[in-house]
């Protein structure tokens, strides 16, 4: 699973920085995987491993894991902006102080990034809006880390977590609201549409607790074929699907529904990969800082093309990914594995 969280992170890198086709799974899909893997993990660490006596632990563990790199890239990019002569704080200056604060607030807090998406503003003031790109003023670019948007539904689903994954029927229960709300949106006509298809909180929470079902069902279903080659063949198959996903001869809404079809039935064997693998592991960490850093690296290459001129995007692309990688060892050598001791210090500070 390590190396599936990393090739799922690149494709949201592709998505972002590449525009003559599709690579990979997409952003989207590889957003809404994200969703699926988070739901079985965090029920992994709170129902089976029961890892925390509070949930304050928990909220403070899952803190950690984000908050460092976020805000060691989150003011790389402010520098960046500060250097580039970009309009990033004119956009302060032309919004209400309500919009202001939301802002500020969600770029240091990572809460509210996501309603960012959903607010506009209207002559002149601060309003919900089902469509964030008719707004006076595009809110979403006086984001740092403008894809961080995931990580405020993250946390709405981290909040909730130690509540819900213990209680089964809970589970159950607001996973048909979910879906229900979801049907709704498409009924109303906004369930196909940005920022509706996968922003939306309420919406996106079935993929979150189809997770946590996955771990909690199918895992002691799956207790003999968990070990040895089993969760090798089901991770190369995935890994394979993955990869060459938009050659696929099937119609897009087939091979979305096959992918995540699949990914649902082998999660368990690629959890179980990973545990067993070092070097799965270790590619894996590089996920999250994959997808926090990638913004500024394309940031960076736009700033590098004003200077040099125009690049093929075919070698801005391998550019960005290859450099996307490369700062994702360095913060998770200086910061990820330091934070991680801390971490695990944490979940293991009580009997």
């Amino acid at each position: 699973m390590g190396t599936l969280r990393t090739l799922l992170a690149i494709s949201v890198v592709i998505g972002h920085s590449w525009h003559d086709g599709l690579i990979f799974v997409g952003g989207r899909n590889a957003v809404q995987l994200f969703y699926i893997i988070s739901g079985f993990l965090m029920s992994y660490i709170l129902v089976e491993k029961k890892s925390y006596d509070s949930a304050m632990k928990f909220y403070l563990n899952r803190a950690l894991r984000l908050y460092p790199i976020y805000i060691t890239v989150a003011i790389i990019s402010l520098i960046l902006t500060a250097i580039s002569e970009s309009n990033f704080f004119e956009i302060y200056n032309n919004i209400p102080a309500s919009a202001d604060f939301l802002l500020i607030f969600s770029n240091i807090f990572l809460f509210g990034q996501d309603w960012v998406l959903f607010s506009g503003i209207e002559n002149g003031k601060l309003v919900f809006t089902e469509d964030f790109s008719k707004s006076e003023q595009l809110l979403y670019l006086g984001l740092l880390v403008p894809q961080a948007w995931t990580l405020g539904v993250e946390l709405c689903f981290y909040l909730i977590a130690p509540l819900v994954l213990n209680n089964r029927r809970l589970i159950y229960l607001l996973l048909i609201l979910s879906i229900i709300i979801r049907g709704y949106l498409i009924f109303q006509g906004l369930g196909k549409n940005d920022p509706w298809t996968y922003r939306f909180f309420p919406a996106e929470l079935v993929f979150f607790l189809g997770g946590a079902l996955v771990h909690q069902v199918l895992v002691p279903r799956y207790k003999n074929t968990l070990k040895g080659d089993y969760s090798k063949i089901a991770t190369l198959l995935t890994v394979l699907y993955v990869i060459f996903y938009s050659f696929i001869p099937l119609k897009e809404t087939v091979r979305t529904i096959v992918l995540f079809v699949l990914f649902l039935v082998m999660l368990p064997l690629l959890f179980s990969f990973q545990n067993q693998s070092k070097l799965d592991k270790e590619i894996g960490s590089l996920s999250y800082p994959v997808y926090i850093v990638h913004v500024f690296v394309i940031g960076l290459m736009e700033l590098f093309s004003k200077r040099v001129g125009a690049i093929d995007p075919l070698y801005n692309l391998v550019f960005v990914v290859l450099l996307s990688l490369l700062f994702a060892m360095i913060l998770d050598i200086f910061i990820g594995k330091k934070i991680e001791k801390i971490r695990l210090h944490i979940r293991h500070s009580y009997p």
